[in-house]
C-alpha cells in the first residue's frame, strides 16, 4: 500500500527534534560555562631572599647613618620575578612566582641587617646630621644563556646592578656601582633565586667594606 507523506505533520517532527538539539546544546554549554567560572587559578608560589648570614670578614665599629629606602628601576617596582635571555631586551616575568615584596624592599632589608653589624643603622635623617646612603637597585633577575647549555655551564645566572651613593649635609661624599652575576644551580625560577640571594649577600658586603673606608663615618658619630 502507497503511504502518502503528510508535510504538515513532518515538518512539525522536524521542527521538534531541532528544538529539542538546541536545548541540548545550550544546556551543554551552560554547563561547560558555569564550570568554568568555577575555576580558580593556583595562587604564585613566593620566593625570598633569606635573611642575613654573619659576616665572614669582621670591619671596624661604625658612626650611626641612615639608608633610605632603596630606589628601583621602573621594571623592579612591582614582585614580579623577572628573567631574560641574555642580550635580550625583552623582559618576562614567571606566570606561577613572584618575589615575597617588591625586589628593592627586599634589597633594603637585606642591607639594613647587614650595615646594623658596625653600627646603628635608621631610616629618617631627623637631625638631618646624620651620614646617608641611598641605593639604586638598576637590575635584579634571572638571565638565561642558551649558547652555554651546550657547553656544560649553568643554564642561567642571577643579576644584579646598583649604585650607592653616600651623603652628609645635602653633599655626595662617594658614591660606589657595580654588577654581580652568580650562577644559578637550576634553570628554572628557584634556581634564579637562590642565585640571587647569593649576588644580595655579595652586593650588601661590598656596601659594607666601602662604607668602612669613609672617614665621614669612622668614630662614634657621624657629624
Amino acid at each position: 500500500m502507497n503511504k502518502t507523506f503528510n508535510w504538515v505533520t513532518g515538518a512539525s517532527d522536524m521542527a521538534r527534534h531541532a528544538y529539542r538539539a538546541f536545548v541540548m546544546l545550550a544546556a551543554t554549554l551552560a554547563l561547560g560555562a558555569c564550570a568554568g567560572i568555577g575555576t580558580v587559578p593556583p595562587a604564585p608560589q613566593v620566593l625570598d631572599v633569606g635573611i642575613a648570614d654573619e659576616p665572614q670578614v669582621a670591619l671596624p665599629a661604625r658612626a650611626a647613618m641612615v639608608v633610605l629606602p632603596v630606589e628601583p628601576a621602573p621594571l623592579l617596582r612591582g614582585d614580579g620575578v623577572i628573567w631574560r635571555e641574555k642580550g635580550s631586551l625583552q623582559p618576562s616575568a614567571y606566570a606561577s612566582f613572584q618575589w615575597a615584596s617588591p625586589p628593592a624592599d627586599l634589597f633594603g632589608q637585606r642591607l639594613r641587617e647587614r650595615l646594623s653589624v658596625e653600627g646603628p643603622v635608621v631610616e629618617h635623617n631627623v637631625s638631618g646630621s646624620l651620614p646617608e646612603i641611598r641605593v639604586y637597585l638598576e637590575k635584579f633577575e634571572q638571565v638565561f644563556d642558551p649558547a652555554a647549555r651546550g657547553e656544560g655551564q649553568p643554564v642561567s645566572t642571577g643579576e644584579i646592578a646598583l649604585r650607592a651613593v653616600l651623603a652628609h649635609r645635602g653633599q655626595v661624599i662617594d658614591q660606589l656601582r657595580f654588577a654581580l652575576s652568580v650562577p644559578a644551580a637550576t634553570g628554572d625560577a628557584t634556581g634564579g633565586a637562590r642565585a640571587l640571594r647569593a649576588a644580595v649577600d655579595a652586593a650588601t658586603e661590598s656596601i659594607a667594606q666601602w662604607l668602612s673606608q669613609q672617614p665621614v663615618l669612622r668614630g662614634a658619630s657621624g657629624g
